[in-house]
């Protein structure tokens, strides 16, 4: 879990692409989690957990989590999909992130104190309150916010009956409030969410890997934002690399030509420097492919990416290569054959995959090697130039 700190306002920084749901949707519950409970199985049994919970099946569901630092405790909510309207929903996939409102509460609010904590949001106030076992809220209440104003013109009535209504309820003489904001801040590779306490801010650093898992979108929607991402960053880092070199060789070539006389190279001109010139255009060619790259099928590179989750540290792949259509050969490395089984059996519990064999396992003294023959399922990688797809409201 992220740590809180509390100053005033910075300069302003670039911010994530981000969307907040209403605090009140939400049905939540702290749960902890087994001491036996693998990494890798962490996220399938908090979404065991949380359809013992709920009265709807996951896929009616908009859900996620946040796990405390220790892995004890895990912090679980969910929403009804047709409890939020569809105009909210619609521009889903096109952000970055979906958390709820009340989310830097969950990263944070339990840092320095132990005091309740009220979250002040665009569309509801969210209360919190914590305790020694974990630095995740122990109970959560979300009111929504509605709109008018009192007798003598005042705007913050309606907070006011809330904070009293809440202390005599849970019996509580101190209650800290916190305004949300609603932009995530970009730091180097950290995330900042922040909050407003009088003329003071409190501050949240999290990771992505930690924004992933509280993102509300359906799993499928959350696969293709993380692939377009992993895409984006390895394409430009490329192009990037390109334009370095092209950049490289005109200089060396400018240093070269200023220190000869431009008289004395004049005669032999075209005939030396054709080489050099072929290179350039070599080197322009491939820019202008990697910017092509971007718009074309890139379905194996969606493959290789959608399967890397599933390898450990254990296993090490030699080489990749397509076997068809929707499939991929496979030549790996690992510490044992348990290690390769294990591989087989997470990905055949990964939705795309239709069947997968392993072939070629030979046990050596320093490792194992063997080719897994990987087949997806039609249509589980659309092609980018297709249609675009619509989040389903339920």
């Amino acid at each position: 879990m992220p740590e809180a700190s509390t100053k005033t306002p910075e300069h302003k920084s670039l911010t994530l692409r981000a969307a907040m749901a209403q605090g009140y949707s939400f049905f939540c519950r702290r749960v902890e989690i087994p001491s036996d409970v693998e990494k890798d199985e962490l996220e399938s049994f908090l979404q065991l957990q949380l359809e013992s919970l709920s009265p709807f099946p996951l896929e009616h569901l908009q859900f996620g989590f946040a796990i405390d630092a220790r892995r004890r405790f895990a912090f679980l909510y969910s929403a009804y999909r047709r409890s939020l309207e569809r105009s909210i929903t619609a521009d889903w996939e096109t952000q970055e992130v979906v958390i709820p409102e009340f989310s830097i509460g969950l990263l944070a609010g339990n840092s320095e104190q132990k005091s309740p904590l009220i979250i002040e949001a665009a569309n509801s106030y969210t209360y919190l309150e914590y305790d020694s076992l974990s630095e995740l809220p122990c109970y959560f209440q979300s009111i929504p916010k509605t709109e008018g104003e009192s007798e003598d013109g005042s705007d913050n009535f309606e907070f006011k009956d809330v904070v009293e209504k809440l202390k005599k309820e849970r019996s509580v003489d101190f209650i800290r409030i916190w305004e949300a904001s609603s932009e995530i801040m970009i730091d180097k590779k950290t995330l900042k969410l922040r909050a407003s306490e009088g003329d003071h801010q409190a501050t949240a650093e999290v990771d992505r890997d930690s924004l992933w898992q509280m993102d509300l979108r359906d799993p499928e929607m959350i696969e293709r934002v993380q692939l377009e991402e992993r895409r984006n960053f390895l394409i430009w880092r490329i192009a990037i690399g390109m334009a370095a070199v092209i950049g490289l060789l005109a200089l060396g070539e400018f240093v070269w030509f200023a220190e000869k006389g431009y008289l004395g190279l004049r005669k032999g001109w075209n005939e030396e420097q054709a080489p050099l010139v072929e290179q350039i255009i070599s080197q322009k060619t491939t820019i202008n492919e990697l910017l092509s790259f971007r718009e074309s099928d890139l379905i194996p590179f969606d493959m290789l990416l959608a399967i890397e989750p599933f390898r450990t540290d254990a296993v090490w792949f030699t080489k990749v290569e397509t076997n068809g259509a929707n499939s991929l050969r496979v030549l790996a490395n690992t510490t044992s054959n348990g290690q390769a089984n294990q591989f087989k059996a997470r990905l055949e519990r990964f939705v795309k995959i239709e069947t997968i064999e392993l072939q070629n396992i030979q046990s050596r003294p320093g490792g194992t090697t063997f080719t897994a023959l990987l087949n997806f399922k039609l249509g589980a990688f659309p092609n980018r130039g297709g249609s675009k797809e619509v989040a389903s409201n339920g």
